[in-house]
C-alpha cells in the first residue's frame, strides 16, 4: 500500500483544503453581512417571545393548508 501511495502526488490535497475553506467563510461573511437589521432583531429577540408559539416548518403546501384552516402561529 505504501508504494502506491508513494507515487501519488497528495500535495495539492492542503491547497485545495485552503481554497474551498476560504470560499465557504466568504459565503457565510458575505451572506451574515447582507442581513436586514430587522432581520437581525427577530433573532435576537426569539428567546424573549415567550407569548408567541411557532409552529415548525412544514411544506409550503402544508404551511398554506395550515393557515387556511387557523393553524400554524397562534397568539396566547
Amino acid at each position: 500500500m505504501s508504494e502506491i501511495v508513494s507515487f501519488l502526488d497528495l500535495s495539492v490535497f492542503p491547497s485545495v483544503a485552503l481554497v474551498f475553506f476560504l470560499f465557504a467563510f466568504f459565503a457565510v461573511l458575505v451572506w451574515a453581512l447582507t442581513r436586514s437589521k430587522q432581520e437581525i432583531e427577530d433573532a435576537a429577540n426569539i428567546v424573549l417571545n415567550d407569548d408567541e408559539v411557532v409552529a415548525p416548518r412544514h411544506s409550503i403546501q402544508n404551511n398554506t393548508a395550515a393557515r387556511s384552516e387557523g393553524e400554524g402561529v397562534s397568539h396566547v
